[in-house]
């Protein structure tokens, strides 16, 4: 019976996959559609490997029952998501887009140290991102993201970081996320 079935896409026709990301870009602007996107963001993000965390959140599913214990119907909510990653850059660029700057920098000749103060709270940061695959034919466009980043003076084996901890929201049109594919041959993204 098995020979009698077919289908009309095969598993070789659905390989469009985000294998490892490789390349992260984050953009200032938000709410930006992806039909408008340059190919030019203002960061391309030092991210330590395998410190992505990419999950848009599970589904928490209802299941109501009737007595005889048959499911009769469901629902579900949108969970929350768990998207993170860990910036190894204490540079002025990366501190005072993820870092919550205090007061102005201050200069000590003796040390010949430029010392910025942050505070501790979480800074919120809006902007949208792009998570690029190792093999550059798909990516994932987050067009809204709230990043809140804290510093991490230590852990183990790994540089000092910020972690950082996204949050999705929808855009203009009500895309928390956009899937690329590639269709055209061009340089590298």
């Amino acid at each position: 019976m098995a020979t009698d079935i077919t289908a009309t896409k095969n598993p070789s026709d659905l390989h469009d996959v985000l294998g490892r990301v490789e390349k992260v870009f984050l953009n200032n602007e938000t709410n930006k559609a992806p039909s408008a996107l340059t190919g030019t963001f203002d960061f391309k993000l030092p991210i330590l490997d395998e410190s992505i965390t990419f999950n848009m959140g599970d589904a928490d599913v209802t299941r109501v029952k009737l007595i005889d214990q048959t499911n009769w119907t469901s629902y579900a909510k949108k969970g929350d998501p768990d998207i993170s990653f860990q910036v190894p850059s204490f540079s002025d660029d990366i501190a005072s887009i993820l870092g919550n700057k205090q007061g102005t920098a201050a200069s000590n000749t003796t040390l010949g140290i430029k010392f910025q103060g942050y505070s501790a709270t979480p800074k919120k940061v809006l902007c949208s991102l792009l998570f690029v695959s190792d093999d550059e034919t798909v990516c994932v466009y987050l067009p809204n993201v709230e990043i809140f980043a804290t510093p991490v003076l230590g852990d183990g084996d790994n540089p000092s970081y910020f972690n950082c901890v996204l949050t999705p929201i929808p855009d203009n049109a009500g895309a928390d996320y956009y899937i690329g594919i590639k269709t055209t041959t061009t340089e590298g993204v």
